[in-house]
């Protein structure tokens, strides 16, 4: 079961190096990340601009999601589906280059992934387990959206606001 405190080992050990100006993890991601991994069905995150949402939550929160198993298809929603392709080209970046993930995951090179699109990537890992993350636009439908018979068991909302 996915924690708070899983996913600062998560972050600590394999996401802060790469960070642009990385600092020490405030406390508010780690409250953020306990009410995320909490029983609630819905989760609603709100902080001014420069507290690092997006880096904690759509980032490194989807990532322990996807790697720990809790998750199989998400989905990043975005003001625009351009914006949305912007946060999962991040975690496709860590999926690729990131050495520390794919040694302890066991992340197939995206010349072996099932899917490899600009706006949805499907990672297959070594042991054959599959996971899926699309990018989306708020203007673009969602109604009906199904991978492998399953409706998607996380949904990541960012910058769903236009200035």
């Amino acid at each position: 079961m996915l924690n708070a405190k899983i996913v600062e080992g998560f972050v600590s050990s394999c996401l802060l190096k790469r960070f642009a100006d990385p600092a020490p993890i405030p406390d508010c991601h780690r409250e953020w990340w306990e009410i995320c991994c909490g029983p609630q069905k819905y989760v609603a995150i709100a902080a001014p601009r420069g507290f690092a949402k997006s880096t904690a939550i759509t980032h490194s929160f989807t990532l322990a999601s996807v790697l720990f198993r809790t998750r199989k298809f998400v989905i990043i929603i975005s003001g625009t589906e351009a914006q949305s392709i912007l946060f999962l080209n991040d975690i496709k970046n860590e999926l690729i280059e990131n050495e520390d993930l794919i040694k302890l995951f066991g992340i197939k090179s995206p010349k072996f992934w099932p899917k490899d699109a600009e706006s949805d990537i499907i990672v297959e890992m070594e042991d054959g387990h599959q996971f899926r993350i699309m990018a989306k636009g708020a203007e673009q439908k969602l109604r009906g959206a199904k991978w492998r018979n399953q409706r998607p068991d996380l949904i990541i909302g960012d910058d769903m606001e236009e200035d």
